[in-house]
């Protein structure tokens, strides 16, 4: 008689076993294990995976991770996250109700003594418009006074000279909003942590709240409740729901 295969298993998720820059901006690490898409469980293997993406990568997509015993959900353009390994299905995950045209990523960052804080991974239009007004809500304090410097240090040659530095300043500000954050909070002692897709601040500190219940926002007691994080919730912009 003829030695009888082991029983394969009739679900298959997906593994990453090497994390790409797409993957690595999305805060996703090896190990991480695709089980859902867009609200929906996912066990069709890579090729259907990419087919779930626009080609021209205009159509934002829900991917929904577990990592150990945490569910991870974020949003994605691109099917080109890393490499991928088969594996089996793991459990009976939960998906949250979930229309990702109206979520968006936020990136959190965590110290070890379990403060974080968080921001979302699109830029205010604050920051190009009223550049010294975004970096004070951010409380990046040192690039606010260093604007401040540089806009008095072009006044002896006039008002046109300030404008034109105050100009250059805001569009860098602009450009790059998130190493300007990033940089801050590590100086604070923070590090990049996950990452989670929510509809607003408000959603996202209660996203987080689920992952890591005991941990504290960096700047304060975050005035939200800590509900389901399907719940819907109102855009009041990024830090304006935290009481410092």
């Amino acid at each position: 008689m003829l030695p009888q295969l082991p029983e394969q298993p009739s679900e298959i998720h997906m593994e990453l076993i090497k994390v790409g820059s797409a993957g690595n901006s999305l805060g996703l690490r090896p190990g991480d294990k695709l089980v859902g898409i867009d609200g929906v469980a996912f066990v069709d293997g890579a090729r259907e995976f990419s087919r779930r993406f626009s080609p021209m990568q205009t159509r934002k997509v829900a991917l929904h991770f577990q990592r150990g015993d945490l569910n991870l959900t974020v949003i994605s353009v691109t099917p080109k996250l890393g490499r991928w390994h088969p594996c089996p299905a793991v459990g009976n995950p939960q998906f949250p109700d979930i229309s990702p045209d109206l979520f968006e990523n936020w990136e959190v960052l965590r110290s070890s003594r379990g403060h974080y804080d968080l921001f979302r991974h699109r830029v205010s239009p604050l920051a190009w418009i009223a550049a010294p007004l975004w970096l004070a809500q951010m409380r990046l304090w040192p690039h606010l006074g260093g604007l401040a410097t540089l806009v008095i240090m072009g006044w002896p040659a006039g008002w046109w000279a300030s404008a034109i530095l105050y100009g250059l300043a805001s569009a860098y500000v602009g450009r790059n909003y998130a190493y300007l954050i990033r940089s801050d909070r590590l100086a604070r002692g923070l590090a990049p942590y996950a990452v989670v897709a929510a509809e607003s601040e408000a959603a996202a500190h209660i996203a987080y709240s689920n992952m890591e219940p005991d941990d504290q926002f960096l700047f304060g007691a975050v005035s939200v409740p800590v509900i389901p994080r399907m719940a819907e919730t109102g855009d009041l912009g990024e830090h304006s729901e935290a009481n410092a």
